[in-house]
């Protein structure tokens, strides 16, 4: 079995960089690290043999990021690719329990498209789990799911060939969801998280208060591509209804908080309004 790894850059803090390398960098045979910051981060990675870095020359979105590690693989006859965010930093066991894990769904006849562990918040010290739809137990420590989250995700290369690459025109939210959904009615394969794995994590750029509890808030910025990519996947028909109207419910109350109540609120009001409009228009 060889096993790739593809890390995604931008501008990330290169203390958490350390720690994610060297839990990850001897589980794998290679590693592919696609920077979409703005100037090549200032660390040497010519400390991991087994590193091949590539500058995006400016933030290209995470899809077109991840197609160019996932073709970068496809040349090296890899067998499994696992995605990492900067900011997660793995288990040193996580190759090895996913792997097993997978083996024995495949041998129980299960078309397994991804599995991953459970996300933990190591800011809130908890685990991140759906409110609406928390998955499907399959055994003890196994849950079955409609997505998973990029970070962790660990994928067969061929599952590639049958299904596509990412959509690099979503350029962030919803990428990785996008592709379980479309994964599964092309070729009707499931996903799964590993509930006895878990995988330091931070989503975002961080939780604030919403309303009664902590969620992660999104930059103006962010926030342009959420409600921009939410008008764009709702008009495709293997999108969860589930996910649409859940996420319309949300959508409408960040609408009035956001503008009213979360500084700078013009920006929040702008930026909101044109994702909404290009996405209407599918700009």
């Amino acid at each position: 079995m060889k096993t790739g790894c593809i890390i995604v850059l931008y501008h990330p803090d290169l203390g958490i960089l350390s720690q994610l390398l060297s839990a990850v960098c001897k589980q794998v045979d290679y590693i592919f690290i696609s920077d979409n910051s703005k100037k090549e981060v200032d660390f040497d990675f010519e400390t991991y043999l087994n590193i091949k870095y590539h500058f995006n020359a400016g933030n290209k979105g995470i899809a077109f990021a991840q197609n160019t590690g996932i073709k970068y693989f496809e040349s090296l006859n890899i067998d499994f690719i696992l995605f990492l965010d900067q900011d997660s930093i793995p288990p040193d066991n996580l190759i090895p329990q996913l792997y097993v894990k997978y083996t024995e769904l495949t041998a129980s006849g299960y078309q397994v498209g991804g599995i991953g562990p459970r996300p933990f918040n190591r800011a809130e010290k908890k685990e991140y789990k759906g409110i609406i739809k928390k998955g499907n137990k399959i055994t003890s420590s196994i849950t079955e799911v409609r997505q998973l989250i990029s970070s962790a995700s660990f994928i067969p290369m061929n599952n590639f060939k049958k299904v596509g690459y990412m959509d690099d025109s979503l350029f962030i939210d919803g990428v990785d969801h996008e592709w379980c959904w479309r994964a599964k009615q092309k070729e009707g394969l499931r996903f799964f998280i590993i509930e006895n794995v878990f995988l330091s994590h931070q989503l975002g750029e961080g939780d604030r208060f919403f309303i009664i509890r902590k969620v992660a808030i999104p930059t103006p910025f962010r926030t342009y591509y959420q409600f921009r990519n939410y008008f764009r996947l709702i008009r495709k028909d293997y999108v969860p209804m589930y996910w649409k109207i859940t996420n319309g419910l949300k959508y409408f109350i960040k609408y009035f908080y956001f503008s009213i109540f979360l500084s700078p609120q013009r920006e929040y009001f702008s930026y909101i309004n044109k994702g909404i409009k290009d996405g209407l228009t599918n700009h």
